[in-house]
């Protein structure tokens, strides 16, 4: 049930159509008073936003104007921001270089970060230091360009790509990639240490020093679209896909080091909304999936294993706006015990911000522990025995859970303590003595959790990097030492965790440490368990009493783990056993390769372990991958990729690495919706009833406004190439509108002036042709007449769907303003929509201009199949132009050899700078003048300066979306540009 009748959202717009405040009224149950949450952003005249308020802090603003907001932003002239003041996340100051590239920065942790770049502004190293800590070089890269003395570079299509990369996890080489840009074959190096981190000198000699020797090599083959057909692991083990004709997956196999092959699924039906109707493991189990006619929900799955017995019979039901408000789980059977009657039914209940309210299920009757328990209980002897629970949540106004009341085998009431001026928090002591200025004692300045929490008295300490990793996790403290304390230690690649060391001190006076550690390669996982004495600095490692190798993979909707143990094999299962885990947020079943039940696990809401049951404790306690199909650290937290997560917290450790991507609440776990919700990489959720981000319906209220400059800016490109001049702008926007009207107009048999005949190229076009293509000849503008044609096509198909969340697709870059999918340019036909993956936040810093090269630049990905050669910015907007961020283009066009055609910011750039050189109007003239001037060194710092008094009285034509589709024609009935 959701108590969301007569609660509706109201976002107030300016008149640009951004919207700066949001209304949202919410209640906690039917009979409550509707509250007014306001969410208030304030934009600067370039209408980026420079301060954003959550209903909280717009509150206390409303009481006090000297409040602090959630997030201030200061940015430079040309929209970089340079600094951010967040309540949650801490200060943040960035320093750019001429060429617009990030290249050194302090947080209010005091750390420092600073990135060197190549001449074509690649990066090249980087380098950080903690607060009273000496700097080292945390990364290098090396790329192969054209003259390199790799022979192989062309072959691989590794020209110009960044091939080596040192960070704080070893070496990863690239040695091939696909003509989709898909790693084909590569290598991991770790470090010698798991401990240290490492400060890598320029010679490579001192690089490998600090590296094993061994070398782990992981292969893929793909086919033209992109999928995936062999990959063979760092071990030998090979997985082997096959697909139909519409590139879904039909059976996937598994071939061991040893050539013992097992099937892992045989086969898949699927509908034609691409949604699985059935699907057969290899194991004999065969589902099926049910779907509402008229939401595509899924309504049902049944599980029969080949004998006839049906392991799992699930039916969902959902409210009006898609939330989960009932699981049945009809293979369940109705259990009496302790004057209870309990069956497979869970409800759940929301308030009217579908935050969830209220769930009942039930749990095992042994669940007495404490209510801080973050593993599971010993395996009941009974699973029969279970009694009905029912917890409740409350929530503030910003969604910080305030509480937690559960009633069940145990009672109990878990309150947190929240802070005044941020969303930080921490659990409340049982006297409830902890006040709001008590809770920052447990973050640092960057917001990063110093303990676990796992009591309102207990001291884990957390120990985080200067990048805000978790590092390291004292799991008992010895005197302050962290080098005699039981730990574990993460090492981490580009964010992404490498490896995990477990270290316990077994025997303090021989200095014996027990130490378990998990290396994670592509589709592999390395576990090995040994001893080792420490002598001053001198460690003595015995052999491994056991390794195992896990090969991981997903095949269809289970997710499955073949373990292969090399030694230390247990003597009670059976080597190469293969594990289908069947799960996802709040259920877990695990099966072996006879679809037998190895364990069967339901969760609270939020996590944390309601009914357990298995038929071994030896093969449990190799089940590492639990609530919502993620890894739970020996630490009791969930390894989500970029975040912890505590359960017992019902929140994360960090704030969101991502800054708002999801929201003002840096903390806030999956909108407080964990049954409808998923986060699939602990940046921000999805699902089937995700609720935008502020950041996201701030973009999707401009999408109107940006397609018709994009579209604008690519028929003037084209104008200027057929010899015609622009429309000028008028000061009013309307006029503006009415010569796009007059322009557009099918039916307008008497077009004025401003429709000119064909003329020559003028001197201006050509210059500019020269300067991003390297020359102005007849068949340079051929091509580029043919390119923008094709340009003008593919933006008249622009729509609200052209554009997705860049989370959505985990191989993209979390800090672009945008891309493209991983195979989307090889995908791409015109039968197909664009589809470009838009980063909402980092958009919602640039200006409406700025944005619309950012989609062209992405646009040329796609259809013209383009390359990020330079990675350069875009070209500001009139008014903010830097003749530096484009001298590289100009440079890359010029060199020999080189193609500036496939490149997409030498082709975006150029519609921008023609689209901006051909206004007939003299203020946007005496901008791109101002350009002009900027790519001499002497007039550029003057040019610079003037920009800050120029822009304020120039009269761009940004109207209201909702006008702009009233006033302006259709897409379809818009003609191309060689009609006009």
């Amino acid at each position: 049930m959701t108590l969301a009748i007569a609660t509706p959202v109201i976002a107030v717009c300016d008149n640009h159509g951004i919207t700066i405040r949001t209304l949202n009224w919410n209640r906690v149950d039917k009979d409550s008073p509707r509250r007014l949450l306001v969410t208030h952003t304030r934009l600067d005249t370039a209408s980026r936003a420079t301060v954003q308020r959550d209903p909280r802090r717009f509150a206390a603003w409303r009481q006090d104007d000297t409040a602090l907001p959630n997030l201030s932003c200061m940015a430079s002239l040309t929209g970089q921001v340079l600094k951010r003041v967040s309540t949650d996340s801490g200060w943040q100051v960035t320093r750019f270089d001429a060429a617009s590239h990030a290249a050194w920065s302090i947080d209010s942790r005091g750390a420092v970060h600073t990135q060197a770049y190549d001449t074509l502004g690649r990066p090249q190293s980087g380098s950080e230091q903690l607060k009273g800590e000496a700097f080292r070089i945390s990364w290098r890269h090396a790329y192969t360009d054209t003259g390199s003395a790799d022979a192989n570079a062309q072959k691989n299509n590794l020209r110009g790509l960044c091939v080596q990369r040192w960070d704080d996890s070893g070496l990863q080489t690239v040695e091939s990639v696909a003509l989709s840009g898909a790693i084909i074959r590569q290598t991991q190096q770790f470090l010698l240490s798991a401990q240290a981190q490492p400060d890598w000198p320029e010679d490579d000699a001192g690089r490998q020093a600090l590296l094993e020797d061994k070398i782990y090599l992981s292969t893929i083959s793909a086919d033209a679209r992109g999928n995936s057909l062999n990959q063979t692991d760092a071990m030998g083990n090979q997985q082997s896909w096959r697909y139909d004709v519409s590139s879904h997956v039909k059976s996937q196999y598994a071939t061991l080091s040893d050539g013992k092959k097992q099937t892992l699924l045989e086969g898949i039906v699927w509908s034609a909304a691409s949604q699985i109707l059935e699907e057969n493991s290899g194991n004999g189990v065969t589902t099926t999936y049910r779907y509402e006619s008229e939401t595509q929900r899924l309504s049902a799955i049944s599980a029969l294993r080949a004998d006839s017995i049906r392991l799992q019979d699930l039916d969902y039901g959902y409210d009006n706006t898609g939330n989960l408000i009932s699981i049945t789980d009809n293979t369940i059977a109705t259990c009496y015990f302790q004057n209870q009657q309990t069956d497979g039914l869970r409800e759940f209940t929301y308030d009217a911000l579908y935050q969830l309210l209220e769930a009942t299920g039930r749990e095992n009757a042994g669940n007495t522990t404490a209510p801080y328990a973050i593993l599971p209980a010993p395996i009941p002897t009974d699973s029969n025995q279970t009694v009905g629970y029912a917890r409740s949540y409350r929530y503030d106004d910003s969604g910080n859970l305030l509480s937690l009341s559960h009633q069940g085998a145990a009672s109990f009431t878990r309150a947190m303590a929240i802070s005044d001026v941020s969303n930080r928090s921490r659990l409340q002591n049982d006297a409830g003595t902890l006040t709001p200025d008590d809770v920052d004692t447990v973050f640092d300045a960057c917001g990063n959790l110093l303990n676990l929490q796992v009591s309102a008295t207990a001291s884990d300490p957390l120990i985080w990097s200067a990048s805000n990793h978790l590092q390291t996790v004292n799991l008992l403290d010895r005197n302050g030492d962290i080098q005699q304390s039981d730990r574990e230690i993460y090492q981490y690649s580009a964010g992404m965790r490498m490896r995990k060391q477990t270290r316990i001190l077994t025997k303090a006076d021989s200095n014996l440490w027990t130490v378990d550690e998990v290396r994670y390669l592509p589709g592999l996982e390395l576990r090995r368990h040994w001893q080792e004495t420490i002598t001053g600095d001198t460690v003595t490692s015995q052999e491994a009493t056991e390794e195992l190798h896990v090969i991981t993979t997903q095949a269809g909707r289970a997710g499955i783990r073949v373990l292969h143990w090399k030694t230390g094999k247990p003597d009670s299962i059976d080597n190469d056993q293969a594990r289908w885990q069947i799960s996802d947020n709040i259920y877990a079943l695990e099966l072996d390769a006879q679809g037998q039940t190895i364990s069967r696990e339901e969760y609270y809401p939020f996590g944390g372990t309601a009914v357990w049951a298995a038929r071994s404790e030896l093969e449990t306690s190799y089940k590492v991958i639990r609530y919502s199909g993620k890894e739970r650290d020996g630490t009791g937290l969930y390894y989500y990729g970029y975040r912890y997560y505590a359960p017992w917290l019902c929140r994360w450790t960090a704030a969101d690495p991502g800054q708002e991507i999801d929201g003002l609440n840096l903390y806030r776990m999956v909108r407080n919706n964990p049954l409808t919700l998923t986060d699939e990489s602990g940046l921000a959720p999805g699902g089937n009833s995700a609720q935008p981000s502020a950041s996201e319906e701030r973009f999707k209220s401009l999408v109107p406004t940006l397609i018709n400059i994009v579209r604008e800016q690519i028929s003037d490109a084209r104008q200027a190439l057929e010899g015609n001049a622009r429309v000028a702008p008028q000061n009013s926007g309307w006029a503006y509108l009415q010569n796009v009207w007059e322009r557009w107009n099918p039916l307008n048999n008497n077009p004025s002036s401003s429709t000119n005949k064909p003329n020559e190229i003028n001197n201006e076009t050509r210059s500019l042709i020269k300067d991003y293509m390297g020359n102005d000849s007849k068949e340079t503008i051929k091509i580029l007449k043919d390119a923008l044609e094709k340009m003008d096509q593919a933006a008249a198909a622009l729509n609200e769907n052209s554009f997705r969340n860049i989370n959505e697709d985990p191989y993209t870059p979390k800090n672009a303003a945008a891309c493209v999918g991983s195979n989307e340019h090889i995908l791409y036909d015109t039968t197909k929509n664009i589809s470009i993956y838009i980063n909402y936040e980092e958009t919602g810093k640039r200006h409406l201009y700025d944005i619309a090269t950012v989609i062209i630049h992405e646009m040329t990905h796609l259809v013209l199949k383009t390359k990020d050669y330079c990675n350069s910015q875009t070209v500001p907007f009139p008014g903010q132009f830097d003749g530096k961020s484009t001298k590289k283009l100009r440079q890359y066009a010029n060199q020999p050899n080189n193609t500036p055609l496939t490149g997409a910011d030498n082709i975006a750039n150029l519609i921008s700078l023609l689209y901006y050189s051909q206004a007939g109007d003299t203020q946007t003239k005496s901008l791109y003048t101002r350009y002009k001037q900027s790519l001499s060194k002497s007039g550029w710092q003057e040019s610079l300066l003037d920009f800050s008094g120029a822009m304020p009285e120039v009269s761009w034509p940004r109207v209201n979306s909702a006008e702009i589709q009233r006033r302006v024609l259709p897409v379809s009935r818009i003609k191309p540009a060689s009609a006009h």
